[in-house]
């Protein structure tokens, strides 16, 4: 099973999930050539582009390396890459859209609370799709595969492509490929737009679905990093094409003990820099195309 490395992402040929990586060192941090106001809010965390319409964005997730995961799945954030319309953040100054298309990884109890027809078996955690549309009154597609085998550290490639003319959205799931095997759980999934301009996209840790916000953690715990977000990259719907840099506003999204954003209220889960791991996405490396999630 690939295993991806920390602090530095250290692969080997053989078990890049993304083909024709370059050397870059995961030490380079980036920052956006237009950068926005940090986002807070109490249950999110991440990275934001906006400011332009996007067809288009993939991005490496991985799982928690964390062995107490399978005891204490509830407390574990979902981690997803999104197109939206408006920000799907209920932070303060944003104003929520009424459309979004999700894929990312969740743990099993969170999915099967939240889905009675999930089964995961023996499996802690499942790649899910969800698209919601407000005037459908909530979510109208949801879809999942258990990740069977998946260890923490192991890297899931997701993408989410939406034909703007076709009015169609494209999914696809890549799990890690055991040595001499085929990648267990992978997919693809396509359902209906429903006529969506996407003007926001997203890299987030979400605890909505699970313990809401996160917990809060004596101050003796020292901070920890959750999962990472590697070689991603986003297209707009008039074929720029980037990372979390590009022709539009880049913003983070913290979540805080109070929905502001530091100094007011105090860092729950926050991502790190922007830095350049290096991976080939979407045919091209791209800089500024990776980050950390952390927690205290």
């Amino acid at each position: 099973m690939r295993r991806f490395t920390y602090p530095l992402i250290a692969t080997t040929a053989a078990a890049l999930m993304i083909a024709g990586a370059s050397a870059a060192s995961a030490s380079t941090v980036n920052t956006p050539s237009t950068t926005g106001a940090p986002i807070g809010n109490i249950h999110a965390a991440g990275e934001q582009v906006s400011n332009r319409d996007f067809r288009f964005i993939a991005s490496t997730l991985t799982v928690p390396d964390d062995s107490f995961a399978q005891y204490y799945q509830d407390i574990y954030p979902a981690e997803y890459i999104e197109l939206s319309t408006g920000t799907a953040l209920q932070g303060i100054g944003q104003n929520p859209g009424d459309q979004y298309a999700r894929a990312g990884i969740e743990t099993c109890a969170v999915a099967e609370n939240a889905n009675g027809n999930v089964n995961c078996g023996n499996a802690t955690w499942v790649s899910f799709v969800e698209v919601f549309n407000n005037s459908l009154n909530g979510p109208f597609t949801f879809h999942y595969a258990p990740l069977d085998g998946v260890s923490g550290g192991d890297g899931v490639q997701f993408s989410i492509y939406d034909n703007v003319q076709g009015n169609e959205l494209s999914f696809t799931i890549t799990p890690p490929t055991p040595a001499g095997g085929q990648p267990v759980g992978g997919s693809t999934y396509k359902t209906q737009s429903y006529g969506a301009i996407f003007d926001h996209a997203s890299a987030l840790d979400d605890f909505t679905n699970g313990s809401n916000t996160p917990v809060a953690l004596p101050p003796i715990v020292s901070a920890f990093k959750l999962n990472s977000f590697l070689g991603t990259a986003i297209t707009t719907n008039s074929g720029a094409k980037g990372s979390f840099t590009g022709p539009w506003t880049t913003s983070q999204v913290i979540a805080t003990s109070n929905g502001d954003v530091p100094p007011a209220g105090t860092e729950r889960v926050w991502p790190t820099g922007l830095y350049s791991d290096g991976y080939k996405s979407n045919g091209a490396v791209r800089s500024a195309d990776a980050f950390d999630i952390w927690a205290r």
